[in-house]
């Protein structure tokens, strides 16, 4: 069982996106890019994460708003997809709580917007740092 100073730890992987940001109203609602708040890194991957929601937040918001939805009137057409109520999805386009991968496959298997951000480079943070993964 961990003890009380790892339960926590800033770096742990529990936290809110928003707290990630330098503008937390920003987060969901601005087809611009996040920058990291005070004291994260753009390496840290919390921020990463934080970024990436963001990012699809946004892009699932404008696909509501091309059909003519908001997030109220469109949350019945997940059926029975499980948590998909109106408050926890406020809560994650807010950046107040994670998005989880079954949320993104939810939002990836109904807008178009939203898979193409999973697919393209410009999404995901530069890898300079990192070791190659390809074969020399």
């Amino acid at each position: 069982m961990p003890n009380a100073g790892q339960l926590h730890d800033p770096r742990a992987f529990k936290f809110q996106p928003r707290n990630m940001v330098r503008v937390p109203k920003q987060f969901g609602r601005s087809g611009l890019l996040v920058e990291p708040a005070e004291g994260i890194d753009r390496d840290d991957a919390r921020f990463q994460a934080a970024q990436l929601q963001h990012v699809i937040a946004n892009a699932a918001r404008e696909a509501l708003l091309a059909r003519g939805h908001t997030l109220r009137s469109y949350v019945g057409e997940f059926g029975n997809v499980p948590g998909m109520t109106y408050e926890r999805l406020v809560r994650i386009q807010r950046g107040e709580t994670m998005m989880q991968l079954a949320d993104l496959m939810a939002w990836a298997s109904r807008f178009e917007t939203v898979r193409d951000l999973l697919a393209t480079s410009r999404t995901w943070p530069e890898t300079n740092s990192l070791p190659n993964d390809h074969a020399s």
